[in-house]
């Protein structure tokens, strides 16, 4: 049963549709046939006694309310069934013949009085079958519920009920029904499901291979086009259509494969620009140490700085690389305790105030006073000093960088503005990304790895702060982040 399970677990879409619809119809040829052949007959005959019961029913009302007897016969006529009203003392008080070989008005005068008889003696209703063949006689009935299995061949059904009012009898109501055979019926019937059963089964094949065709033709385009979105073409446009969530899932494997695409050209970009980052200092680092070594007087402190300065260069590179790493794997838990923010950053724009002064920058530091927050005092002061250094690689040529720290409903919000050129608008959403790098144009002077404001998302998130950037009047870029201060 498993191995079954599993096979059709594995069948494609078009032939599970395929099978699920003929089975459906299979279900409804099997019901139908059922129905019309197989129960046909106690179908009929449940009916038929319905309509005598009811008949009754009106009957005894009618007798109760001393209605005419017009009302009695028209009653009988409706459910094509013959009526006897018999007095207390065995009288007849009125007859509605209406059907063409009725029993009880072919019977004798004694048969009737015994029916009442036998009636009386069954606690004053009798209800019974018996067989067509022949004259009828009282001895002749079969009273229910065993008469179902003994008569064969054309059947009639007699009714014989006391009616009493003020517990006392006010007389007794004699039906009779046929039960015509439906043998010929069901005959007809099954010639005629025959024909409908092919017919059904014919149409139920070709509605079903033509759904199954027109619900899997789409998903089997998608997993066309998703093959090759896998194989690396990310210019693959999904254009399924036929249903709305067919259309919703194109578009958003489209768009999926656009960003990919765009991922991929980031990372394409990221790995150039780290390629060229990490050349350039080694081929400094050599030539200098090539020129100490075979130059005599060369061997001097201004190189073996160089060299220093060139191998701190790509200690930041490397460091840049495997923070974010760690960070977006989870490996660096974040050690949250309490600590002066301002005093934090504003040691940060001292270090880097000393250490820029004499290529011209100058660093205003504005607060509102004193800040303290609980955060992981070492990757705050990394996201400040990304940011600080992506303002000093964008400024514009006056080398001028504006840092604010405010607080205010709970956040402290750190911002570094400076007087470049700003962020293009289509690059905004973007300069958050990994391997995100907006100079194009690789130079020596802008240093990082593009990975710098990447670190800052990753790091302020798992704080559960906010980040953003936006262009100032001034054509400069504002880079901010904001931290809960509990």
């Amino acid at each position: 049963m498993k191995t079954i399970k599993n096979r059709f677990d594995s069948l494609a879409i078009k032939w599970k549709v395929f099978i699920y619809l003929t089975g459906f119809c299979a279900c409804l040829l099997i019901l139908l046939w059922l129905m019309q052949v197989v129960f046909l007959s106690t179908i009929y005959k449940n009916v038929r006694i319905g309509q005598m019961n009811n008949a009754a029913r009106k009957i005894e009302v009618a007798m109760k309310n001393g209605s005419d007897t017009q009302l009695i016969t028209d009653i009988a006529t409706d459910n094509d069934a013959c009526v006897m009203i018999i007095a207390p003392n065995g009288t007849l008080m009125h007859s509605a013949d209406v059907r063409r070989e009725c029993s009880i008005h072919k019977a004798s005068y004694m048969d009737i009085l015994k029916l009442v008889t036998q009636t009386k003696k069954n606690g004053g209703q009798l209800k019974g079958i018996y067989s067509k063949n022949g004259p009828f006689r009282p001895d002749m009935i079969v009273i229910a519920p065993d008469y179902s299995a003994r008569i064969k061949g054309p059947q009639s059904m007699i009714y014989c009920k006391q009616v009493t009012q003020d517990d006392n009898s006010i007389g007794y109501i004699l039906i009779n029904i046929s039960l015509t055979p439906v043998d010929s019926t069901v005959t007809t019937i099954k010639i005629q499901l025959c024909i409908i059963t092919g017919a059904m089964l014919l149409f139920s094949l070709l509605l079903a291979s033509v759904i199954s065709k027109k619900v899997a033709q789409p998903i089997e385009q998608l997993s066309e086009q998703a093959g090759q979105l896998a194989t690396g073409d990310y210019e693959t446009v999904f254009n399924a259509k036929g249903y709305a969530e067919i259309s919703r899932l194109s578009d958003t494997l489209t768009q999926t494969a656009q960003e990919l695409g765009k991922v991929e050209s980031l990372r394409k970009e990221f790995i150039a620009n780290v390629s060229h980052d990490l050349r350039t200092p080694l081929t400094l680092i050599g030539g200098y140490a090539e020129l100490m070594r075979d130059i005599p007087g060369e061997n001097n402190s201004e190189n073996a700085q160089s060299i220093i300065n060139e191998t701190q260069r790509l200690s930041s590179l490397v460091n840049d690389v495997l923070d974010m790493s760690r960070i977006q794997s989870g490996a660096v838990p974040m050690e949250k305790k309490q600590y002066n923010l301002t005093a934090a950053v504003q040691k940060t724009v001292n270090n880097m105030q000393d250490l820029l002064k004499q290529d011209g920058y100058v660093m205003y530091f504005e607060s509102d006073g004193t800040v303290m927050v609980n955060a992981d005092e070492a990757r705050i002061s990394q996201c400040f000093y990304n940011i600080l250094i992506n303002a000093v690689n964008h400024t514009g040529q006056d080398k001028h960088i504006y840092i604010k720290l405010s607080s205010g409903d709970g956040m402290a919000k750190i911002s570094v503005t400076d007087t470049g050129a700003g962020v293009a608008e289509k690059d905004l959403p973007y300069v958050w990304e990994r391997y995100y790098k907006n100079d194009k144009n690789h130079r020596r002077s802008v240093t990082g790895t593009g990975i710098g404001l990447s670190i800052v998302r990753s790091v302020i998130k798992a704080h559960n702060g906010q980040y953003g950037v936006y262009n100032t009047s001034d054509k400069g870029a504002c880079f901010w982040f904001s931290i809960p201060i509990e």
